[in-house]
């Protein structure tokens, strides 16, 4: 009987072991994605910005907005376009590879 009960206590002993292990390799992987995973975004987001379709697209959108800029009657809407055009390219780094009337739209909504 004496050896049953000391199957017994290593059995549940041994099972609490696995159990407080799962739970501890299962924090260190929420501390592990808290610390590194925005780490990792940030540069996936500055290898995405780098690609020629996202530059791409930003110029054909700028070069939207300027068209509708230029259509605009009323100065109230294009106050409206410039502003929506400093808050989404307020961070766009590619502006020297910008055509000039672009680059030109951009800083003049930049400084209005």
């Amino acid at each position: 009987m004496r050896d049953a009960t000391k199957i017994l206590v290593t059995c549940i002993a041994a099972f609490a072991l696995l159990i407080t292990l799962g739970f501890g390799l299962e924090w260190l992987g929420i501390v592990k994605m808290g610390f590194l995973e925005p780490k990792r975004e940030a540069v996936r987001r500055e290898v995405f910005e780098q690609t020629r379709s996202f530059n791409e697209a930003m110029r054909q959108e700028l070069a939207r907005y300027r068209s509708e800029y230029l259509r605009a009657d009323d100065e109230s809407d294009r106050d409206i376009i410039a502003s929506t055009v400093r808050m989404r390219f307020a961070g766009y780094d590619d502006t020297a590879s910008l055509q000039p009337q672009l680059h030109a739209f951009l800083t003049e909504c930049n400084n209005r």
